[in-house]
């Protein structure tokens, strides 16, 4: 009794086994690990970006009033580039570049004043990957750098002469980025860049009761390229 015992569970686990190796579990999974690593593999990057600044300025509109008794607009538009590493599919570094730049106004007291600025900066990104759209990326991003302001016056009491300051920044921010091809990606992205000029100078001489505050939201769009590791 005790031997067609024995027989009947080395049966039973002789089936169990041959049912469980027959099972498919590791193509579907290979495949969809083929997707994912499609958008999340390493690569080096090239990005030009386009974004809108929505900042405070606060000095400059209330001291530069228009000749109908309001204030500029303290809306910047940028244009600018990075480039950088995809390390894995939670993060990526970066090195970019930023020229932003107000629409050009009339004043009460100049004929010509608008505010032109650069930013250079390092980024990191931090985010994952979504398991049902393994094209997407979503992702936290943190740029630290240095931002330069000039403040070009025309005509200001019949001179010339530029208002120029720096300051350190950072900008954190939150996104998505999609892989189209290969090869390609697009970006989205939105949050707050913190920069205020507080110390502003002409020809080597502190501006009294004046600041440059590019602080505020902004919005960013962008195109990638990847070179593959």
């Amino acid at each position: 009794m005790r031997r067609i015992l024995f027989y009947i569970i080395l049966i039973i686990l002789f089936g169990i086994s041959h049912l469980q190796g027959s099972e498919p579990k590791e193509i579907s999974f290979d495949q969809s690990q083929n997707e994912q690593n499609k958008s999340s593999k390493s690569s080096l990057y090239l990005q030009f970006n386009i974004s809108g600044l929505f900042s405070r300025l606060t000095d400059w509109k209330d001291q530069n009033p228009l000749p109908n008794g309001t204030h500029p607009s303290s809306n910047f538009f940028a244009f600018g580039g990075e480039g950088g590493y995809v390390i894995n599919k939670y993060f990526q570094i970066g090195i970019g570049y930023e020229y932003l730049f107000t629409t050009k106004v009339s004043t009460k007291y100049a004929t010509g004043d608008q505010i032109n600025s650069t930013f250079f900066y390092g980024s990191l990104r931090a985010g994952t990957i979504l398991e049902s759209i393994p094209e997407l990326y979503l992702f936290v991003d943190n740029d630290i750098g240095s931002i330069a302001v000039t403040d070009v016056m025309e005509n200001y009491s019949g001179q010339n002469f530029d208002r120029i300051g720096s300051t350190a920044a950072y900008r954190l921010m939150i996104g998505a980025q999609y892989y189209i091809l290969d090869n390609w990606s697009i970006m989205g992205e939105t949050g707050y860049l913190f920069g205020k000029v507080n110390k502003v100078t002409v020809n080597g001489q502190t501006w009294p009761n004046f600041s440059l505050d590019l602080s505020g939201f902004t919005l960013r769009f962008a195109v990638n390229y990847h070179f593959p590791l």
